[in-house]
């Protein structure tokens, strides 16, 4: 609250502006293998992260649920996916509600909002939230 004709002053916590992404799997509806990284997912990424993290959590016989974007309907990534003993299965164009995971991300998005002011650092926030989930 101010005198009438001042300007009012109040605190709010820091808004952390760069972007965190976050990739994972998705399995009996737990979250498997999440990695958390500043900046946007691209192909270099997604790949680097199906080799070295996701492969070694597939089983044969599992099926990997993907959307469209561009970096997910590679060769490679269908290489690495087939090698493992597992089939990809692409959601029609535009079809999140389709996908199980965004139901996921939904909620973890709103508990990082909720506490992301108790940390420093946004990262340290996102890890926080999914030991809970």
């Amino acid at each position: 609250m101010s005198i009438k004709g001042t300007r009012c002053y109040g605190n709010k916590a820091y808004q952390h502006k760069s972007r965190v992404s976050i990739i994972a799997g998705l399995c009996n509806n737990q979250i498997i293998a999440p990695v958390i990284f500043e900046g946007n997912c691209n192909k270099a990424i997604f790949t680097t992260y199906l080799e070295t993290i996701l492969i070694k959590e597939l089983r044969p016989g599992q099926i990997v649920i993907m959307d469209n974007i561009n970096f997910h309907k590679n060769s490679i990534i269908k290489v690495l996916i087939e090698s493992v003993g597992c089939s990809i299965l692409f959601l029609p164009t535009y079809s999140p509600d389709l996908n199980p995971i965004e139901h996921y991300w939904f909620k973890i998005k709103n508990e990082i909002r909720k506490v992301t002011a108790q940390f420093k650092d946004i990262s340290i926030a996102v890890e926080h939230v999914m030991k809970f989930i």
